[in-house]
């Protein structure tokens, strides 16, 4: 009987830790994609972005982004590039952690961005972006912020 016990308990013991290493695991890392369309056409244009967030314990380590400007128009995808390519180079000597590429081809804009968090110098980010203290935590970018930072500009999370 007392073997039987004994069983038993090592038993649910066991399952008890391997339920736990598991939740733990799935928990650890999450991916969040956000998407967006905002049709510009009386403007001449149409932006399609979408943002895929990368996280672990609930902090952001990486926002891989993508921006598509569709236009007939060139001059108008000229001003996107440039406004693309000048922003991007200045937060990737600002704050760091930024790769990005911007083409201009075929009717259309197309910017590929990748923000490495583990890079980013969050610290001068907030202070020159106070409104950023709200999304973070211990001055890291949590999951639920960036969420919340992207939903509250139109941005469809799932």
């Amino acid at each position: 009987m007392k073997n039987k016990k004994l069983l038993l308990s090592i038993i649910v013991g066991s399952i008890v830790i391997i339920t736990a290493v598991v939740l733990f695991l799935l928990l650890s890392k999450k991916k969040i994609t956000c998407t967006m369309t905002s049709d510009q056409s009386r403007n001449g244009y149409i932006i399609q972005s979408s943002y895929v967030i990368e996280s672990k314990y609930g902090y952001v380590q990486n926002i891989n982004i993508k921006e598509v400007i569709t236009s007939k128009d060139s001059k108008i995808l000229d001003k996107f590039e440039n406004q693309f390519n000048k922003q991007y180079s200045y937060n990737k000597k600002a704050y760091h952690g930024y790769k990005y590429t911007v083409i201009n081809d075929k009717n259309k804009v197309e910017s590929k961005v990748t923000i490495n968090y583990k890079k980013f110098d969050m610290k001068k980010f907030i202070k020159n972006n106070e409104a950023m203290k709200s999304y973070t935590k211990n001055n890291k970018l949590t999951l639920d912020g960036a969420r919340k930072m992207y939903e509250s500009t139109g941005v469809i999370c799932k």
